[in-house]
């Protein structure tokens, strides 16, 4: 057919896809992103006293998500796992 041979051994992986899945399941990245962006539209591209308010506003949310990642250990970011539709809750019943 023309199509390049693949091993059967070694199943073919997108390059992009831990950090799709990261941006997929994660709150906090996208937070993150969000206070990024905030400060450099802060900074370059709003004047006066609103520029003010958006960088802290940035900063602000860039601090709560770094105090949380600090504050919290490994095992408790990671979180529970999924529960499936009519299943019993993580309560028993």
């Amino acid at each position: 057919m023309g199509l390049p041979a693949c091993p059967a051994a070694r199943p073919a992986r997108r390059r992009g896809a831990r950090a799709a899945r990261i941006w997929r399941t994660r709150w906090w990245p996208r937070f993150l992103v969000t206070g990024v962006l905030a400060v450099v539209v802060g900074t370059t591209l709003i004047s006066g006293g609103a520029a003010l308010w958006v960088t802290l506003a940035g900063v602000m949310i860039i601090f709560v998500i770094v105090y949380w990642a600090l504050a919290k250990s490994l095992g408790e970011i990671r979180g529970e796992p999924p529960i499936p539709p009519g299943s019993p809750g993580p309560g028993g019943g």
